[in-house]
């Protein structure tokens, strides 16, 4: 699996843990931090800074389609919520996050 795909399935997990604990919760802080985790490895390792592009059926992380998404539910969740594209412009802190 491939550094762009873990971090969108942790930040998969972390959006839906979200909705079932309360902020502090043990689990939805070790979800929160694992995505914050990828997240930051994303940022160190290319130096370029990450762009998701959600579409009806794929997922794009800068120019390249990541097949291991094809048909991903969260991309059309996150198309359907009017969200095409996330972009992360500078490194972020835990707290942004």
């Amino acid at each position: 699996m491939s550094d762009p795909v873990r971090f969108l399935n942790a930040f998969a997990h972390s959006l839906g843990v979200m909705t079932l604990y309360p902020e502090g919760h043990p689990s939805r802080e070790k979800a929160v931090d694992t995505a914050y985790d990828e997240l930051d490895g994303l940022t160190m390792s290319g130096g370029a800074k990450p762009a998701f592009t959600f579409l009806e059926d794929e997922v794009v992380f800068g120019r390249e389609r990541l097949r291991e998404l094809k048909s991903w539910d969260w991309g059309k969740r996150l198309v359907a919520a009017g969200i095409q594209r996330l972009e992360f412009e500078r490194k972020v802190t835990r707290d942004e996050f």
